[in-house]
């Protein structure tokens, strides 16, 4: 385009006696047009100009890697940079530039020091404590892209980076749920994006891209501002978070083996866009960001302050905060499947089993999570049990859940996030492997947190108050053994092991979303068993 766009240059100036109408902005904003005479050595494109300088003796490479302004680059983008930087000699500069010099430069600043961190220091990529000590930049800088807004003048002029509500708590960038999950659906996710924040931070002279998405969520959530101006900060604010979030999974890949082969630390050698689609559930988040980004940057204030009361004890709260579990992670909680009060009906009544119905005229059973003295009264009364002279009837169990579910003392926990403790966490494509690993995270999370306190683990229960009829999340403790700690694959592994005809299968489906045409696969498969 550009070589043509020159050709159509010389062309135009050929008629009008070697010269082209040009225009020109003044400092205070003022356009004017002027006549510029040009021939055709003193028009050239950047191709040719850095093609030149290398021709002068400069030692350059000039590579093109167009990003759309505001948008978070391709997967092959990042594939691109990375592969320009790992093939370079160990002593190279690398310069980024875009139209202003600040939006996709600084993406591509933060992707050039994410690369060379994990090719100088190996995995786990980490920054160093000593390394980090340096001044963060100024909340109130400009979060603009190279296009200028009335939304960006607002967020560079008036907006705080961390802002309080009403009720006195800061709303920050682990507020919005998307990030949480992201981060502990990755091994080594809290690690990464310890370090992708370090860097954000160092590459922040101009703008800082993680403090963009919270400058542009306080412009979006000022009900005065008229509408034009919050839906321009909506939609920067989604552009921000899915470059936050792409750079999170980014991290997350270049502390993987994946990108041992292109730096000489292994053999595997996949790119980031092979290992994007390998994880279905990476790509439906970011899908998300763009169907409704309004629910990322709303908060309700009032579900705050009802949550901030019932979890005023201080001690909880801080025990909650301090969490650095892979999985159970700062501001994560294990909330009990069932309390007192909790409404269930069944027309089969199995304790500890909610919810129990049989289709008619068919061998399909449907039950809420049991317990697991709930899981053995039901496979007892579907006569799985195996006793001598009887091989017990076969039962395939199919665990539909998305979430991550760990039993403690016979009991189901679901992971949530403490200030949303009734929001389900989804993971829209997850795979049942991929579900599975997260809840062997979690337990040695738990296990982990209980050899450190003694023995004891602070959990989640909801309370149901029948005057009101309204209920309330409380913290409370318990004892715990690590043999009280299963994964649901283990607990029916055990139930396997014990004598009950089972096949147990993980087919997450997310709540409220069509099954995907390879999960109804997967269901035909257990019914062809």
């Amino acid at each position: 385009m550009e070589a043509r766009l020159k050709e159509d240059i010389l062309r135009e100036a050929k008629r009008y006696e070697g010269a082209i109408m040009v225009i020109h902005e003044t400092d205070d904003g003022q356009i004017f047009d002027a006549w510029e005479h040009v021939n055709s050595d003193s028009v050239r494109t950047p191709l040719e100009v850095f093609k030149c300088l290398e021709d002068d003796g400069f030692p350059i490479k000039y590579a093109r890697v167009p990003i759309t302004d505001g948008k978070a680059p391709k997967s092959s983008d990042f594939d691109t940079v990375a592969k320009n930087i790992a093939s370079a000699s160990e002593h190279t500069a690398f310069v980024f530039n875009c139209q202003m010099g600040r939006g996709r430069t600084t993406t591509g600043t933060v992707i050039a020091c994410l690369v060379k961190l994990r090719i100088d220091n190996g995995r786990p990529i980490k920054v160093l404590l000593d390394e980090m000590n340096h001044e963060h930049p100024d909340g109130s800088s400009s979060s603009g892209e190279e296009i200028r807004s009335d939304a960006t003048r607002l967020t560079s002029s008036t907006v705080k980076v961390r802002t309080k509500n009403e009720h006195g708590r800061a709303f920050g960038i682990d507020d919005i749920l998307l990030l949480w999950k992201i981060t502990r659906l990755f091994d080594n996710g809290v690690e990464c994006r310890e370090a992708l924040d370090a860097i954000i931070d160092r590459c922040s002279a101009l703008q800082n891209i993680r403090q963009a998405v919270l400058q542009y969520r306080k412009v979006f959530n000022q009900q005065h501002v008229e509408p034009r101006v919050r839906r321009v900060a909506l939609n920067r604010g989604a552009e921000y978070l899915e470059r936050y979030f792409c750079l999170i999974a980014f991290a997350a890949y270049l502390g993987s083996e994946a990108f041992d082969g292109f730096c000489g630390q292994g053999e595997c050698l996949m790119t980031f866009e092979d290992w994007l689609h390998q994880r279905p559930e990476i790509l439906a988040m970011k899908s998300s960001i763009r169907l409704r980004p309004g629910r990322f940057f709303t908060v309700p204030e009032e579900l705050r302050a009802s949550l901030e009361s019932q979890h005023g004890d201080a001690v909880m709260e801080a025990i909650v905060k301090a969490r650095n579990g892979s999985v159970l992670g700062k501001g994560s909680i294990l909330k009990m499947y069932f309390f007192p009060g909790q409404r269930t009906s069944s027309h089969i009544q199995i304790r500890g089993a909610p919810h129990v119905f049989k289709v008619d005229g068919y061998p399909v059973y449907s039950m809420a999570t049991p317990t697991i003295i709930g899981a053995k009264e039901m496979l007892a009364y579907l006569g799985a049990k195996v006793n001598a002279g009887f091989s017990g009837q076969k039962v395939v169990v199919t665990d539909l859940r998305e979430e991550a579910v760990v039993y403690i003392n016979g009991t189901p926990f679901v992971l949530r996030e403490l200030n949303k403790p009734v929001e389900t966490l989804k993971h829209v494509g997850i795979t049942g492997p991929v579900v599975e690993h997260m809840e062997a995270r979690l337990k040695e999370d738990i296990l982990s947190e209980v050899r450190q306190s003694g023995g004891q683990m602070l959990l989640h229960r909801e309370e149901y108050n029948p005057s009101s009829n309204q209920s309330s999340v409380v913290g409370y403790w318990e004892n715990i053994f690590a043999d009280d700690v299963k994964t649901p694959a283990e607990v029916y592994a055990t139930l396997k092991d014990e004598g009950y005809n089972i096949v147990y299968k993980r087919i997450p489906l997310t709540r409220e979303r069509e099954a995907l045409a390879s999960d109804v696969d997967e269901i035909q498969s257990c019914k062809d068993e």
